[in-house]
């Protein structure tokens, strides 16, 4: 790898700043899920529900997503069969 390639790898940031509020397409991404995969979480009251921004226009709270993450990451851990 060349010595400018290198330092623009260097540089570049890991992810990107996520708004605090999202879409479905971006709060899938964030989730690192389909959007259909989100919807079936949001139906089956796994995940939270958007709340609304503006008219029709739905979007989720970063900091719940953050803290849904946060919940799986805890119970998977207490019931992780590799322990």
């Amino acid at each position: 790898m060349s010595e400018a390639l290198r330092s623009q790898h260097r540089h570049k940031p890991a992810m990107p700043d996520w708004p605090r509020i999202m879409r479905r397409e971006n709060a899938a991404q964030y989730l690192g899920i389909s959007p259909s995969i989100l919807d079936r979480e949001v139906a089956a009251g796994s995940l939270p529900k958007p709340i609304p921004i503006a008219g029709s226009i739905h979007g989720w709270v970063r900091d719940d997503l953050d803290a849904w993450i946060d919940d799986r990451r805890n119970s998977q851990s207490m019931a992780n069969e590799w322990d």
